[in-house]
């Protein structure tokens, strides 16, 4: 049975579940050609609407996952008995609820495909991207079925599906470096202000500036007469003021470049249990996916603020991930143990400021605070990374990355 499930996450709990469950089978077939494991045991919620049957993925009244995803494991788990699934249908009291197991698929720890059977004993496939032109809805679109496993898998081949091996597939390891280095943060201030703080001097010197800049212009190339002293003294403090402010440009440069050199340690969190774990680093050029044949163009990542300052960066791609059940299992966890303790203590502080901060798990602030804050802690060199696949609610592709910068 442990060659079904990643070993990083068995429990006996889940390898109960999955063995008596009605879709081991297809889980079996699916592990052996596509070298998938199981990582997590979730329910998904059934109901009828407008006359068809409708499922979704379960989340929590306050727009967050499950903390505990432990006990969704447990063969005898009971969602109409459990509190935080009670707390889901008191929120959506207008609809009648029924609930199905399902597994998560991991490639290299990485989420790719939902597997379920059905109340009609269907095998259910379903991928992290729309496989299926047509549906009748969003998870009907997501989602191959048929009462033979054997369908299901033809079928897949049909797509030529295989994991991470598409833009569709491989979307969660590839960051928005852009977003991230714009945000970047030396003494409060960002990289993006930076920069329209000389963009702003710039201006002041030409266009805010029209009688002193007339003058110049018609003493260099009309009248030829003397540049006053006052225009002269504004421009020699402007010009000052604009090299200070393209000096920290720079300079903001050269660190986030060191940042990126060093590379980062990327933890990343699911609508599922664990934690995923790789290797940040910059990629310079256009970008394989190693297991498929498309291609992550660079000029898609080039930015005409970097560019005119000369600057060009690579993109940022996760690899060497896993998944593990406690971040304690790593190798590695005692070079991370520091920078995660302080981390917590700056949470903990943070929630303290305000009642809408909140930790949605230990080291990650909820959605209110990632929009509402900077997404760079600047005195530990972590940044957070929401890349949300579309798809369901509280669907489990979806992965919150924390980067690290690792020790230099």
């Amino acid at each position: 049975m442990n060659r079904y499930i990643d070993d990083n996450m068995h429990t006996a709990e889940l390898e109960q579940s999955l063995n008596e469950s009605k879709v081991f089978p297809m889980v079996k077939d699916l592990c052996y050609k596509y070298d998938l494991r199981v990582s997590q045991r979730l329910m998904i919620n059934k109901y009828r609407y407008d006359f068809n049957w409708h499922r979704g993925f379960v989340g929590i009244y306050d727009n967050v996952g499950l903390k505990n995803y432990d006990k969704l494991n447990d063969v005898n788990f009971n969602p109409k008995l459990d509190e935080d699934f009670k707390k889901f249908e008191n929120g959506q009291s207008e609809l009648n609820y029924q609930y199905e197991e399902g597994f998560v698929l991991d490639y290299q720890g990485i989420p790719q495909a939902f597997v379920y059977v059905d109340h009609q004993n269907n095998f259910c496939f379903q991928a992290n991207y729309h496989i299926k032109d047509r549906g009748k809805d969003t998870w009907d679109r997501y989602t191959i079925s048929s009462n033979k496993v054997s369908q299901v898998l033809k079928t897949l081949r049909r797509k030529k599906w295989k994991p991470l091996s598409s833009r569709d597939t491989y979307l969660a390891m590839k960051l928005d470096t852009q977003d991230m280095l714009k945000d970047f943060r030396v003494e409060g201030v960002s990289l993006s202000k930076a920069i329209s703080n000389h963009q702003s001097a710039i201006s002041d010197l030409t266009y805010d500036n029209k009688d002193k800049l007339s003058e110049i212009l018609n003493s260099l190339y009309g009248s030829k007469n003397s540049i006053s002293h006052a225009t002269n003294e504004h421009y020699t403090q402007k010009f000052k003021e604009t090299e200070k402010f393209s000096d920290r440009v720079h300079s903001m440069y050269k660190e986030v470049k060191a940042e990126l050199d060093n590379k980062f340690t990327a933890i990343g969190i699911t609508h599922s249990g664990g934690w995923i774990v790789g290797e940040a680093y910059e990629h310079q050029g256009d970008y394989k996916i190693p297991n498929g044949e498309d291609i992550l163009y660079a000029e898609n990542n080039s930015c005409r603020d970097f560019r005119q300052y000369d600057k060009e960066f690579g993109q940022l791609i996760i690899h060497k991930t896993q998944r593990v059940r406690d971040l304690e299992q790593l190798d590695f966890f005692d070079s991370l143990k520091p920078t995660l303790t302080m981390l917590k203590v700056h949470l903990q502080d943070w929630e303290n400021k305000e009642d809408r901060n909140e930790t949605i798990r230990e080291y990650f602030k909820n959605e209110y605070g990632r929009y509402s804050d900077s997404n760079w802690i600047e005195e530990l060199g972590c940044y957070y990374q929401p890349n949300g696949i579309y798809g369901a609610k509280y669907n489990p592709y979806s992965i919150i990355w924390l980067l690290m910068a690792k020790p230099q």
